[in-house]
């Protein structure tokens, strides 16, 4: 296999002389989608004996100093000249889907006004002939030719109203294609042609490849859990735009969570220098405010158009790049060819799915909320799983959207799943009194009671029930806190946060739990204490 880059553009072969021109099919056989490109391969076939590849038609928005030609063993590649023209000048290039299917509706509209012009004629032709034959036709016989002629008018006429009607549908269908027409034809005013010296003694498929950046994908998924079952399925979905100007048809598509970056290297190192600075007057505020606000726009404006999908009519369609962050490389290959035709708004794909097994709990954060959550806790799926949006179906229902992020640093995956109106939450009135303790009043003392009762109103089964409590947690060695809390929880320090208390235990259905939390936290009288409520 013989691997070619474009070097030669057509200004730098303006002399060549070519053959007689051989235009040759070419197809999309295969692309590559990146975060925020993609890489497109076209398969051509050049006939033995053949001196020159043509292929026309070809989108513009392709990067040249991409394009890569390879070719078997055997084929002998020359220049490459890319010519771009205006669509005007390239009328043999207006077959695009929407194109064909103007010209279906247009002519089935033709067939139906000439049919609508002969019912006219006909109709002209009996309002003569009726009068004629009421002159001339005897007395017996006007009244069956009369009949004949009001029967066949009647049938005309309501003919012309059903082709009318007919007529105003396909106006109505071809109205909104021309308009996409237009804006397709807005959006690309051009078309590239290539024109590829070779030399083969036999029959050779071609191979060319080209990056464009008006193409993306993002992930997404969808959880479902069955709460009987504690059964977690998440299925991998991807989400895929593209606007280069060319319809994928029947491709082998493939998605790869591997990003072009500018920097592909580290900078320089510098040598660590010191000196003595010399005194400098101050600068003023505005000017150095200036330059932040600046380099801020041209960060902002860099990750724009690094994220930007550009769509015909100049709205862009946008990927979040930074959902890959964090994660391995990983590709993506769909199992069957798929068509997407450009101007695709977010094709949703399937990637599969995994299986897990979870534990269904009843969470309540009462100092927050007085509602219970159920929560899915399983183990991390293996693999690459991007950062990305999660819509969450519990027992075969919607109830909401959430955010995928199993590269986050907790050893476990936690998906919210709604709340559990089934479950009631009472939060009692804080208590709280101060005063002096300790020898001669030399620390003020503040007390806290909290307390709340969690029932659970489900007809059958315990639910796994979870209370998280956040206690106060002293920054300074002169802050003293006791508390006391019932039941005895299970730890003091959840997700190895100090001072995040939890409490789980089964409750069962019908039954309720009350837990407590009494705090006193001392400081010396003189000082004064933050965070206090």
């Amino acid at each position: 296999m013989r691997h070619v880059p474009f070097r030669w553009l057509a200004a730098c072969v303006p002399a060549l002389a070519l053959p007689a021109l051989a235009v040759a099919q070419s197809r999309i056989d295969e692309v590559l989608v990146y975060p925020g490109g993609a890489q497109v391969t076209r398969l051509a076939t050049v006939a033995a004996g053949a001196r020159e590849l043509v292929l026309n038609c070809l989108s513009a928005r392709f990067d040249p100093d991409s394009l890569q030609i390879d070719a078997p063993a055997g084929v002998n590649l020359g220049p490459v000249q890319v010519e771009t023209l205006p669509r005007e000048r390239a009328p043999e290039c207006a077959n695009s889907p929407v194109d064909e299917s103007i010209r279906k509706l247009e002519g089935q509209r033709d067939l139906l006004a000439a049919e609508s012009s002969a019912l006219d004629t006909g109709l002209g032709y009996l309002k003569a002939l009726g009068s004629g034959e009421a002159r001339s036709t005897p007395a017996t016989g006007i009244a069956a030719t009369a009949d004949s002629i009001r029967k066949s008018a009647q049938e005309a006429l309501l003919r012309q109203v059903q082709l009318k009607r007919q007529l105003d549908e396909l106006d109505k269908q071809i109205a909104p294609l021309k308009g996409e027409r237009d804006r397709l034809a807005a959006a690309n005013p051009q078309w590239r042609s290539l024109r590829l010296r070779l030399s083969t003694a036999r029959e050779a498929e071609l191979k060319l490849s080209y990056r464009l950046t008006q193409a993306g994908w993002a992930p997404s998924y969808r959880a479902l859990l069955d709460t009987a079952a504690g059964a977690l399925t998440l299925e991998r979905l991807a989400q895929v735009s593209q606007q280069s100007g060319e319809d994928w048809k029947n491709v082998k598509l493939r998605l790869t969570t591997v990003q072009i970056a500018q920097k592909v290297g580290p900078n320089p190192p510098r040598p660590w220098q010191l000196d003595l600075a010399a005194a400098r007057p101050p600068a003023p505020a505005l000017a150095g405010l200036n330059t932040v606000v600046v380099s801020g726009q041209r960060a902002a404006l860099a990750n724009s158009v690094a994220a930007a999908v550009e769509e015909p009519g100049g709205k862009q369609e946008r990927f979040d790049l930074g959902v890959f962050e964090g994660s391995f490389a990983t590709e993506f290959v769909l199992p069957l060819r798929v068509n997407m035709d450009s101007g695709t708004q977010r094709a949703s794909l399937a990637l599969g799915s995994e299986k897990l097994q979870a534990k269904v709990l009843t969470r309540v954060q009462p100092q927050g909320e007085a509602a219970a959550y159920l929560i899915a806790d399983a183990a991390k799926p293996a693999g690459a799983w991007p950062r990305g949006a999660l819509q969450l179906v519990r027992d075969g229902a919607l109830v909401g959207s959430s955010t995928l992020n199993v590269a986050s640093g907790e050893e476990r995956l936690e998906l919210p799943f709604g709340r559990d109106d089934a479950v009631r939450v009472l939060v009692e009135p804080e208590q709280r009194n101060a005063g002096n303790t300790g020898f001669i009043g030399a620390r003020a003392e503040h007390r806290y009671g909290r307390a709340y009762v969690v029932e659970n109103r489900h007809t059958a089964g315990a639910v796994a029930l979870q209370v998280v409590e956040a206690a106060p947690v002293p920054q300074h060695e002169d802050i003293k806190v006791q508390s006391q809390f019932s039941p005895a929880p299970v730890t003091q320090a959840w997700r190895k946060q100090p001072g995040l208390v939890l409490w789980e235990l089964p409750l069962a259905a019908g039954a309720s739990q009350r837990f407590t939390a009494d705090y006193a936290i001392s400081a010396p009288k003189e000082a004064q204490v933050t965070g206090l409520r």
